[in-house]
């Protein structure tokens, strides 16, 4: 799935190749290890403090980076938050794929459970991801919500390939599959975003099955 973000997450990355080297290391694996620091020190400000209240000073200053170096590898503010939402993607993505082939011979009920239980996951046992995924990203800019429905419309093909061979398996009857996924989706934005909210927090685990509960009454119902 890498590929299918590597143009939005990169988008606004500086490019300098080289072949010298510094303490044993080429410029490009000086470059690679800053990245990693900025995108590190974006995970945890953005997802505590939030994306408005991140300056680039701050965020270099977390990484321990320099102005000047930052805008070797980012173009602005934006840049670095497409890049570690896109990071947030991988994980979803990729953990919600695994799911879904570990139980491709199962029943649609066991494959609903293990997709979404996969998904939430991901996104609820790391609140910082949670704030980036269902707060910060929230029209921060043009460039930012496309791609946060680029990958809404990515689990809604999940979700419509699921039932479409569940229907096929003569499991269930054929229904509005995306206008269903969109109404779950729906449901785990509003839901999640409640839940980093209130104070004191539900259980996590209570929140992801009452979630799970709902996608299999939608799909299978």
């Amino acid at each position: 799935m890498s590929g299918i973000w590597h143009g939005v997450a990169t988008r606004g990355v500086m490019r300098e190749p080289s072949v010298r080297r510094y303490s044993g290391r080429s410029v490009e694996e000086w470059k690679a290890a800053r990245r990693e620091r900025l995108l590190a020190a974006a995970l945890e400000l953005f997802g505590t403090e939030g994306y408005p209240a991140t300056s680039v000073e701050r965020l270099c200053t977390q990484a321990k980076v320099s102005t000047r170096h930052f805008y070797h590898e980012f173009q602005n503010k934006e840049a670095v938050l497409l890049a570690v939402h896109a990071q947030v993607i991988e994980l979803a993505v990729r953990s919600t794929g695994d799911a879904l082939r570990r139980t491709a011979d199962r029943p649609v009920r066991e494959r609903i459970t293990a997709a979404v239980d996969s998904y939430l996951r991901t996104i609820m046992t790391d609140l910082r991801r949670a704030r980036i995924s269902f707060v910060e990203v929230v029209g921060a800019s043009p460039a930012v919500e496309e791609q946060r429905i680029a990958f809404r419309d990515l689990l809604i093909r999940n979700v419509r390939d699921l039932g479409d061979t569940a229907v096929e398996r003569g499991e269930i009857k054929r229904k509005d599959f995306r206008f269903l996924a969109l109404a779950f989706f729906g449901a785990v934005n509003a839901v999640v975003h409640d839940w980093m909210l209130t104070e004191p927090r539900p259980l996590e685990q209570k929140v992801q099955n009452s979630l799970r509960d709902l996608a299999v009454e939608l799909i299978t119902a």
